[in-house]
Formats: structure tokens, sequence, C-alpha cells
């Protein structure tokens, strides 16, 4: 089967199977408050799929189980200057002469002893040879042309060398479990010796816009059309969530094809719809999910903008998020709920996204019955000081109310009108978990 959009084809055949999970019993949540929902997520969602995999494919995984040491590190005594291994036995007060009897590169094999009376040129990185106790830099070191070196002073005992483990010893602990791997975790993964990592593999994500309305971009609207925007920016906010989308559709607003759709989808771990979820005459989504098994946490959300907000499980244990189609509604809800959704499957803590705080840089107005998170910018200054300047935004049907956004203002429900210079909750959109 065949769906319309950038990617063409649907992946049929999931590459893991599925824990098969009987069907959930929620108590669902009608027009819930944006805590309401962090709660109950953080009740319901568990880490999905864990595997050992090798070290170099797990770069933005999350650790399923601590990571130790595997040997010690180093695992030698090793050189950490260019220069000479002598014994500080040989080297008195004052100026030292000692005969250099070779070079010791980084990687080099067994070596012999150091006798008495002799030296070494040695590399950074290189194993100190059995004898050696003492490293001294080529700094303070003079090459006489008899094939002597000269040293001015006793060096220390173990001055510029590792010793074996002195760094960290086998079974210690490196990254506690729950840690995504960054580039800094992986270096120490492969430096501590580690072939395989027990991890929480990227949830597989079904993403599908709906709508008759809505064209692929760099097609030519005809009257009524619109392009669809949702597809390219879930896609992008899915994979900096952790997840990987492995199936990428649209679809009309056609009973049959919708149904086709989403048993497709709800062979992965989560799916992630948009539009479709009103109270239009075409809004089918919701009808056609609960035929297929889904049963719903969330049924609309006490929010602006995002009312329309879906979230539920169905049978087989595929989480359903069902965003709204207007592009900012549809952004801040997967900024909100569609993430976490996708940090917990792969087994980061789930729970409230970080709050921060800043000065307003403009007024806002006061806030209805419902909860408001709205586009904005922040920065920090020299001083310090975080500012936060509200965007202009017209509602859920302004699709430019995110292009320079990285921050959501927060506002509770029934909040006065805030002047410039409060201060004021918000969600930081470009800083990585």
């Amino acid at each position: 089967m065949r769906f319309p959009g950038r990617s063409g084809a649907v992946r049929l055949t999931p590459r893991d199977p599925l824990r098969t999970i009987a069907a959930m019993k929620f108590d669902t949540l009608v027009a819930a408050t944006p805590d309401q929902i962090w709660d109950a997520l953080r009740a319901e969602v568990r880490a999905g799929r864990r595997r050992a995999v090798p070290a170099e494919e797990t770069l933005g995984c999350v650790l399923a189980r601590d990571a130790r040491c595997v040997r010690d590190f180093p695992s030698f005594d090793r050189a950490v200057m260019d220069g000479y291994a002598v014994r500080t036995a040989d080297c008195g007060e004052s100026t030292t002469r000692l005969r250099n009897v070779g070079l010791i590169r980084a990687g080099a094999g067994p070596i012999g002893s150091l006798e008495t009376g002799t030296c070494i040129r040695i590399n950074t990185g290189a194993r100190v040879p059995p004898g050696a106790d003492a490293v001294v830099m080529l700094e303070d070191s003079h090459e006489l042309a008899d094939g002597f070196v000269e040293f001015d002073g006793q060096p220390s005992a173990r001055q510029y060398i590792d010793q074996k483990g002195s760094i960290v010893k086998a079974g210690e602990l490196l990254v506690r479990a729950g840690a995504r791997i960054n580039v800094g975790t992986l270096s120490a993964l492969v430096a501590g010796g580690a072939a395989l990592v027990d991890v929480f593999l990227r949830p597989r994500v079904a993403q599908l816009t709906t709508g008759d309305e809505l064209v692929e971009q760099g097609q030519d609207l005809r009257e009524g059309q619109i392009h669809d925007s949702n597809s390219i920016a879930l896609e992008e906010l899915i994979r900096q969530a952790g997840g990987e989308t492995v199936m990428f559709g649209r679809c009309p607003d056609d009973p049959a094809a919708l149904r086709a759709s989403l048993e497709l989808g709800l062979a992965n771990e989560l799916l992630c719809i948009t539009g479709g979820l009103s109270m239009g005459t075409h809004d089918l989504v919701p009808g056609v999910l609960e035929e297929l098994g889904v049963g719903w946490l969330v049924m609309k959300a006490r929010l602006t903008p995002g009312k329309p907000l879906r979230i539920g499980r169905a049978e087989a244990g595929c989480w359903v998020i069902g965003l709204p189609g207007n592009p900012v509604s549809c952004a801040v809800c997967f900024h909100l709920f569609g993430r976490v959704l996708v940090e917990g499957l792969q087994g980061l803590e789930v729970g409230k996204p970080a709050h921060l705080t800043g000065t307003l840089e403009a007024d806002m107005p006061a806030v209805g019955d419902r909860f408001a998170y709205r586009p904005a910018e922040w920065s920090a200054g020299l001083d310090g000081e975080i500012r936060v300047s509200p965007l202009v935004w017209r509602g859920s049907g302004d699709p430019f109310g995110l292009a320079t956004a990285n921050a959501l203002v927060y506002r509770p429900a029934g909040a006065p009108a805030a002047p410039r210079g409060q201060t004021v909750q918000f969600i930081p959109l470009d800083l990585p978990r």
C-alpha cells in the first residue's frame, strides 16, 4: 500500500516485534490541564524496546542499565608528556647525565626494563618501560652530541605518568542508566572497553497527516488547498526527541483510506496523527481509532493553542497522540506532550518539561479559562538576565507564529494582563535534554 507524500512507500514489516499488551482501561481525562496530562503520562508510559547493540551505533540512544568500565584505564602506565623516561634513583639534585637507549612510540608493544644509568625517549601516550618511574619533559632536558641527555634537578616519582587504573578502575561506574548517549558519553564507553551497550532503542514512530485540503510542498495549490507544513516540522521534532519515523503518510478524509492508514500506523510504538480531531463533519480520526481498539487517556486539553489534543493507547501497545491540524497548535502540543511520549518510550524520565523564568520584554494580554503557551524568543544578556519577547501571533490559523520562536511563554488560566518587566515562566525550545 502506498501513500501520497515525500517518502512514497510505507514500511509494512516492523524490524522488531512489539510486545503484545492487554487493552488499557484508562480513567479518561476530559479537558485536562497540562499538569494533569503530564501526571497521567508519568503514571502510564514505560520504556520500550531494549537491546545490547555495538557501541558505535548507540549515539542518541538512552542507557538501559549502568555502564561500567570493562578494564583499568589506562590499562598500562603511560606517559602524559613528550620527554624521557627515567629512574629517579639515577637523578641527583643537581645536573644528571644519562645515556639515551632509544625511543618508545605510542602503541609500541612490550619493551624491556630500563637499566640503571640510562633513559629513553618517550612520546605522549606511550607505555612507560618497567624500571622507569618518572618522565622528564623535553623542555627540561638537553640532548648531548655523544648520545647522552642532561637533566637539571631531580624529578619526583611518578611525575608525568598516568599509572595503570589511576583514572578509572575495572568495574567502576562510567555512566548511569537513563542517560542519553552523546559524543562525550560514547567516547567514555569506548575508552572503557564497552563493545556492546545495553540501550533502549529509538521508538518507531508512524507519522500521518490528514485532510483533503493538504498538498505536498512544491505542488501548485488549487482553490481551498494548503501546503502540508506539519509533516516536515513533525518529522524533525520526532528526530530531535529521539524517535525514528518509520512510516510517513498523508491521508484524505475518507473513512476506508483512513482506517487502512491507521491500522498500519498502530503496528509501531507511537502513532502521531495531525488533524481530523475536532468537531467538523470530516473529523473522522477519533471514531476510526476507537473502532481499532484505541482507548483514550486524554480527550481534549484545557489549553490554547491545542484544545483538540488526544492521547491514547491501542490494544497491542501502540501509543497514539492526535495533534491539532493548525501548525502552531500542532507544534505546541508536540513540544508539550509528544516529546514527553517519545522520550518516555526511550527510557527517559516522563514528566513536565523544564520551565525557566525570564523578564518580559513586551506586554501580554490577559488569559481566558485555558492555560496558554505562546510563541516567544528568549535570550540571556551580558548581565546574565534572561529576557523573553512574545512574538506576533494571530491565533491557531497563523502558520508563521513559530518562524523565529525558541520558546513558549506559559500563562496560567485566568491570568491577568502581564506588563513589560514582569517575570514569567517559559519552556526553551532550543536546549537539548
